[in-house]
């Protein structure tokens, strides 16, 4: 017996790994979100600038990653950049905010009305099919060189998505719920504020996904063709005087300003959307 436990002695001592916990796994997953697009970005970056020493390409053509981080650099320090980024990034919210606005209000009007939405929709669908860099030179010469057109090329760019998403959000109300309302008297303000906007959540977060992104399109259009300041400016002032490193600088940083956009929208539509899942 005493050789039996001297033997089961050390077998007790033992100590066993730890099986990894839902944190661990929710640390990894984390992880590989964030390390993910940055393997993919210097994979790009490796192959950009394997591409332009191999080639011997000329800089005016494709500069090196490089020569495109200098000239960023150099926007940063002569404070060329802040100006002409926060002149961007308010146009891009307040037309956001009043394309949304509008198309909130129109999309409401469509749906509450056949009359209006038989008469409005084929018009809204040919403004929306019309392309916007043959309606910016009309905003331009109706409105001038002001931030009037450069709002109005914008609003005309997000107010589509929003008002079709606030069509089919309102449509998404279940029969069940709609019958409740009528039973509880809701008046239609009431009804609009209690059911029906809490169920179009989730369609109004996708067309604002949508339009966060055509609100960067539109503001950069527009300081492209009329404008002295913005990133649009920046690529416009890259392109004359064939700085391509500033072009391309100018480029990736509208494209991070939409991803920002964007990703902001997204973090919202978690949240908000926690606890339907």
């Amino acid at each position: 017996m005493e050789t039996l436990t001297r033997r089961r002695g050390p077998d007790r001592d033992v100590k066993r790994p730890a099986a990894s916990g839902p944190g661990d796994r929710g640390t990894l997953r984390r992880a590989g979100r964030i390390l993910t697009p940055l393997a993919y970005t210097a994979a790009v970056l490796a192959a950009w600038s394997a591409y332009v020493t191999l080639a011997d390409v000329p800089s005016y053509l494709l500069p090196a990653p490089g020569d495109v981080w200098d000239a960023g650099l150099k926007l940063i320090r002569d404070g060329t950049l802040w100006p002409n980024l926060t002149y961007t990034l308010r146009n891009i919210v307040l037309g956001f905010v009043g394309g949304s606005l509008i198309g909130i209000a129109l999309g409401w009007v469509l749906w509450a009305s056949r009359t209006v939405r038989e008469i409005l929709a084929p018009y809204m669908v040919l403004l929306q099919a019309a392309p916007k860099i043959a309606v910016a030179p009309l905003l331009v010469l109706w409105f001038g060189l002001s931030l009037t057109s450069q709002f109005a090329l914008i609003l005309l760019l997000v107010f589509f998505p929003m008002a079709m998403a606030t069509m089919l959000g309102l449509k998404d109300v279940s029969a069940d719920i709609s019958s409740l309302g009528r039973l509880l008297h809701l008046s239609r303000w009431q009804y609009l504020q209690i059911i029906q906007l809490p169920a179009a959540v989730p369609a109004l977060l996708a067309g604002a996904k949508i339009a966060v992104i055509d609100a960067m399109t539109g503001a950069f259009l527009a300081e492209y063709l009329a404008s002295e300041r913005g990133l649009g400016y920046l690529m416009v002032l890259g392109n004359t005087s064939s700085d391509t490193p500033l072009l391309i600088a100018a480029v990736l940083i509208t494209v991070a300003v939409g991803l920002l956009g964007f990703g902001l929208v997204s973090l919202a539509e978690r949240r908000l959307l926690r606890g339907r899942r």
